[in-house]
């Protein structure tokens, strides 16, 4: 791919990546509940399942839904049901929302919440499918696809970042109690419209 096709992708994602959205909302919750670090882990979960699936959008998509069927509606209800979990324990905490290491936000945790929130919406997969043609004219060798890929990490871990560090700032002038029972809500408005697709 030239390099303005390649910057073309990059500034549609980034704007698309911006927008908001149950990823954006977790990113913030999570760096504003327990530390720009958890918003971070966050946006790398998320990163790396939009990364799966945009392999797979590139691999056909098609093929791969057939091959697994089931799998994928299991993981969206088990997606839904984690963060349903999570914005309860969020909304039902009487710990201060400040970030404390060893609290129940794990980096792990944070990690597992961007993955299963992102898997859990496979209608990414036909986001990808239908989005990179748009920017690809050549044949689909291996180096445009680890540039497409390549390109589709670096725009939505800036946004995603970004996100993290504003969810940060946020903590920091807001009352704990309302900002948890606001993420709670979140969290769980994320999970009830993932179990509807």
């Amino acid at each position: 791919m030239s390099i303005a096709g390649l910057l073309s992708l990059f500034l549609a994602l980034t704007a698309l990546a911006a927008l908001p959205s149950g990823s954006v909302a977790l990113v913030v919750v999570r760096s504003a509940q327990f530390g720009v670090s958890q918003g971070l882990a966050a946006a790398l979960g998320i990163t790396l399942a939009d990364l799966l699936l945009a392999a797979l959008a590139l691999a056909g998509w098609q093929v791969v839904m057939e091959s697994l069927g089931g799998l994928f509606s299991l993981l969206r209800w088990l997606a839904a049901g984690y963060l349903i979990w999570f914005g309860w324990t969020l909304w039902r905490s009487r710990q201060p929302a400040a970030p404390e290491l060893g609290t129940r936000g794990g980096w792990w945790s944070s990690l597992l919440a961007g993955l299963m929130l992102t898997l859990g919406d496979i209608k990414a997969l036909v986001f990808y499918a239908s989005f990179f043609p748009l920017f690809v004219t050549a044949p689909l060798t291996p180096l445009v696809c680890l540039q497409l890929l390549t390109t589709t990490a670096a725009a939505l871990l800036l946004v995603k970042s970004i996100y993290a560090l504003l969810g940060s700032r946020l903590a920091m002038r807001l009352p704990s109690r309302p900002l948890q029972r606001l993420g709670g809500s979140l969290m769980i408005g994320c999970g009830l419209w993932l179990a509807s697709r």
